[in-house]
């Protein structure tokens, strides 16, 4: 029996324990699957379920106010209703339905046709200065954007002065003509271009699952050292490791055949766990897709080579239990997988580097979320990826040929 005949024996195994195949395969999925239903962006072909809710209440009713609206509607990642009332759009900001309210008072017209030239150049001093409330419009954020308030509002200012800006300018007759014949030159540079109107926009991928998916991609990848512990475990007891400890197989030869099954197990559910994200929330996979596998392999050998050295160390159930869980749940914190890494205070990025975790992350990142990968970095955190599963399991191999397994 060589090493090639043990993988084939504990993939067997491992094939046959489905509660190992539910933690290791199905779980990370139905996990990614229930995020993806509970913020309803599951399946989406559109980017529809992906934008801020405005619901906009137009009490004014006037021509300037119907241009904010539209210009508010043309701003790329918000999605505009109208409400009747300022009772309606409240209760729908309550209860979820919308992010933002916007309303446009009565007196909105009459505010704007007070404002001068030195109230739109000068908005720190002008009539502006008191912010959309000069203006008579109101802008109410739900909880989950009350620490962007303010920059909700600056994002609406910018589509109202667009066109409260051009009507105080045409007050002014010089300014006006002047402002007709740049908008009459511009029109003829376009259509000397081929370009009638304006090139619709890309829409960017959504970053916050090019993020969550390889948060929990790491994770996940690390809950293998409690299968793996475990089966060390079960073999201990059944005294089939003992029986192989005295064949022929050397050291080497055996814990490389219990390696690579769970070697294997992990690369699967790293590639299932990027095809779950591709078909439930349309993620992208970078640039160079291809690039993804070695990260993948030298983040699977990391968690084997800890899965390994734990299961050296382990006695009995409950100890994989206990010291499982505080190895998943600690150094998941430590390195960012609970939230994104550029959240961390300085110190905390730099204490995470002692885990695997971190710098499956920092590839992972680079990859999925640059325009233009570093592949230098993307080479160091394989690197050391396999530095550090190298590391491990030379410990573990040293810890099992040295100590004695009972039967």
């Amino acid at each position: 029996m060589g090493a090639w005949d043990i993988t084939v024996k504990d993939l067997r195994i491992i094939l046959k324990d489905k509660g190992a195949l539910f933690t290791l395969l199905a779980l990370p999925v139905v996990i990614i699957a229930i995020f993806g239903m509970s913020t309803g962006q599951m399946f989406t072909s559109d980017e529809q379920s992906k934008l801020i809710k405005v619901c906009v209440v137009d009490e004014d009713n006037g021509e300037v106010s119907e241009h904010v609206v539209h210009d508010l509607s043309a701003i790329g990642g918000l999605k505009l209703e109208k409400a009747d009332t300022r009772e309606q759009a409240q209760s729908q900001l309550r209860n979820g339905r919308s992010n933002v309210v916007v309303i446009l008072g009565k007196d909105f017209q009459n505010r704007i046709d007070d404002l001068d030239m030195a109230d739109v150049f000068d908005t720190e001093h002008g009539k502006l200065a008191e912010g959309l409330s000069a203006i008579d419009m109101h802008v109410q954020s739900g909880p989950e954007f009350a620490a962007v308030a303010e920059l909700v509002e600056y994002v609406v200012l910018s589509a109202v002065m667009r066109v409260v800006a051009p009507e105080v300018i045409k007050r002014n007759r010089l300014l006006s003509r002047m402002m007709d014949r740049m908008i009459e030159r511009h029109a003829a540079e376009l259509q000397s271009r081929g370009r009638t109107e304006t090139q619709p926009v890309r829409p960017h991928p959504n970053i916050i699952y090019q993020t969550l998916v390889p948060a929990f991609l790491v994770m996940f990848a690390f809950f293998l050292v409690n299968v793996m512990a475990n089966s060390f475990i079960s073999e201990r007891k059944n005294g089939t490791l003992r029986r192989l400890q005295m064949s022929r197989v050397s050291p080497v030869q055996l814990l490389c055949g219990k390696t690579l099954p769970f070697l294997f197990v992990s690369i699967l559910q790293s590639v299932l766990l990027f095809l779950a994200g591709r078909l439930m929330f349309g993620m992208s996979w970078g640039k160079y897709p291809a690039m993804l596998l070695p990260v993948i392999f030298t983040t699977s050998v990391s968690a084997t080579g800890l899965g390994l050295l734990l299961a050296t160390i382990v006695r009995t159930e409950s100890q994989v239990t206990s010291y499982s869980t505080f190895l998943v749940v600690v150094l998941a914190g430590i390195s960012g997988c609970y939230m994104p890494r550029a959240w961390l205070p300085e110190f905390m990025k730099n204490i995470s580097l002692a885990t695997p975790h971190a710098w499956a992350l920092i590839a992972y990142q680079d990859l999925l979320t640059g325009d233009q990968p570093n592949m230098q970095l993307v080479g160091k955190c394989c690197g050391v990826l396999t530095a550090m599963g190298t590391a491990y399991f030379s410990v573990g191999a040293w810890r099992f040929r040295r100590f004695e397994y009972p039967t």
